[in-house]
């Protein structure tokens, strides 16, 4: 698979978790540019100010609004493409299938590497 141009991929990671997010940049920072945030209400900001491709996305962190942020993003900018990351499951075993309409992928915790890093090349290609 031919690799994306770092000037023109980035990748935004949305993650309260900073030995996760650290190591998801350490992984995919050879051919994307990677940022990191821990709070949503940056997430406009660094899609205005760099060129954010991609946001990957911890579902489990506790943001009250974030299908409505989701929603957001996609309509303002609909190039963007959404990896939604969960380990944890409702009394149901699934997520609220509404949010996961909002992403173009997900991908359950703990992951494999080489398959995040196939799931974000496809997207970016």
């Amino acid at each position: 698979m031919k690799r994306a141009d770092v000037s023109t991929n980035g990748v935004l990671i949305l993650e309260d978790d900073k030995d996760l997010a650290d190591s998801i940049r350490v992984f995919l920072e050879d051919v994307y540019s990677v940022y990191i945030i821990d709070d949503p209400s940056e997430i406009k900001t660094y899609i205005t100010k760099y060129r954010i491709k991609l946001l990957v996305t911890d579902l489990d962190m506790p943001h009250p609004n974030l299908r409505n942020k989701l929603q957001s993003i996609k309509s303002s900018n609909p190039g963007i493409k959404i990896i939604l990351m969960y380990m944890f499951l409702d009394e149901d075993g699934q997520k609220d299938s509404s949010i996961l309409k909002e992403a173009d992928d997900y991908i359950f915790k703990p992951f494999d590497a080489d398959v995040f890093r196939y799931k974000v090349d496809r997207l970016l290609a």
